[in-house]
């Protein structure tokens, strides 16, 4: 009689779920900042001082092409961040995107301007933000495996999923507090000569905290039973997540690029081309149109929680379609909402759009950690994210605007970000109910 060895017995970690999701969305928060710091700083102070010209549109336009970069690198930094991730263990590549994203920020800081040494000087801005972009990629995974693959998350993993999602928000509400603080305490003149460098070196503090933390943290459940099998199983083991990942998933794949195509068109439709709308329709200012993306965050916070938490209480593509339909049905109202002229009015279409984004982002981490078995998770939920990031956050205000530009109408553009939520539903309702929810 043959006999047949038992499965290795689970392993768990001394994580706490607190300590775990505590870490993980500390580090995102930062990583998020440094990302946030950079957009917002490429928009205000970088045109003139990386790329100077004598018109200021084609200074800012070469400082905001510069953000831009970072979206199509990050999917090489899922994929290579992944693979090590899906390799070696959840937390190591978490700490050298920490690392990465806080030491490419910090240099900005630094970096001399183009009036110091010419042409090198955007030369390195663009390269820390290639850097970005590719710690970015790998950052995303990483962080949201670390909380949904710990034991003690089993019953409410969208619940705790969740606060990965809601780590996006906060950096963005951090870095417009610093931006604003900044401003502040610093004249015009001087924050345009050496006070934009303050928000990226302020940096540093928080890279350090975040990595303390980190350091702690042990693997994560579900990877330790992954090892405890690879040891009983060599022969098993994949050495390309990537490449068995296409192989094994590709309907899996095909729905984590599709599903979060609708978050990221519908992200980026409200907090960069509507906030656009809002000055150039509503007669907004600068200032009016950033407080109510602001005061549109923490709509956008809650309903993740709420999103999230109602997932585990029922399937996760149920307040995922109501975040779809919500949007889709709303962006046609929000339009006219913004260009009404009433604060309040406007400041409820940015609120509306966020808290249906924020409904379907909510258990979009979860669902995506659940597409995919354990050995080539961490590759499949950053790749398809980010490769969906990369379409949609680098295109929608590329299409947006030359579509009310040519037609003079909002409704091409609603109907636009309409259609993106249809595809992003119809990714969801593919095999809506089968989950790789394992370990092997």
């Amino acid at each position: 009689m043959t006999s047949v060895s038992a499965p290795p017995a689970p392993t768990t970690t001394g994580n706490s779920l607190t300590r775990v999701v505590a870490a993980s969305m500390v580090g995102t928060v930062i990583e998020w900042y440094d990302f946030f710091i950079f957009g917002a700083m490429s928009a205000l102070v970088l045109g003139p001082v990386f790329f100077p010209s004598d018109n200021t549109a084609v200074s800012t336009f070469a400082a905001l092409a510069t953000f831009a970069v970072a979206f199509f690198v990050r999917p090489l930094g899922a994929v290579v961040l992944g693979h090590f991730g899906d390799r070696v263990g959840r937390r190591s590549p978490l700490v050298v995107a920490l690392l990465l994203m806080g030491v490419s920020t910090m240099v900005v800081g630094l970096l001399p301007t183009y009036s110091q040494v010419g042409a090198l000087a955007p030369t390195l801005l663009v390269l820390c933000r290639v850097v970005q972009g590719f710690a970015l990629g790998g950052e995303y995974g990483g962080a949201v495996l670390m909380v949904v693959e710990n034991a003690q998350a089993k019953n409410r993993r969208g619940f705790f999923g969740a606060f990965l999602g809601a780590a996006s928000p906060i950096g963005f509400l951090l870095a417009t507090a610093v931006i604003t603080l900044t401003g502040l305490l610093s004249t015009e003149e001087q924050m345009a000569t050496w006070g934009w460098r303050i928000p990226f070196l302020t940096s540093a503090i928080m890279v350090g905290i975040g990595l303390y933390i980190r350091l702690k943290l042990e693997e994560s459940d579900s990877f330790k039973q992954l090892q405890a099998q690879a040891e009983a199983s060599p022969a098993t083991v994949r050495r390309a997540p990537f490449f068995d990942m296409l192989r094994s998933h590709p309907v899996e794949v095909l729905k984590s690029i599709t599903v979060p195509l609708g978050v990221h068109t519908g992200y980026y439709m409200t907090t960069v081309f509507l906030l656009s709308f809002a000055r150039d329709h509503g007669g907004f200012s600068v200032d009016e149109a950033s407080s109510m993306v602001m005061l549109a965050a923490v709509s956008f916070l809650t309903f993740i929680l709420v999103g999230g938490h109602w997932s585990d209480r029922a399937p996760r593509w149920v307040p995922m379609v109501v975040g779809l339909a919500g949007f889709a049905g709303s962006v046609f109202a929000m339009f006219p909402m913004v260009s009404s002229g009433s604060y309040w009015t406007a400041a409820l279409a940015f609120a509306l759009g966020l808290a249906f984004m924020g409904l379907l982002y909510g258990p979009l981490n979860t669902y995506m950690a659940e597409l995919f078995r354990g050995a080539v998770r961490y590759t499949g939920v950053s790749f398809g994210y980010q490769v969906a990031g990369a379409v949609a956050g680098g295109l929608t205000p590329v299409i947006a605007v030359p579509l009310l530009a040519q037609t003079g109408s909002h409704v091409p553009v609603a109907g636009f970000a309409a259609i993106v939520m249809v595809i992003s539903f119809s990714g969801l309702m593919l095999r809506r109910n089968r989950s790789n929810w394992q370990h092997s």
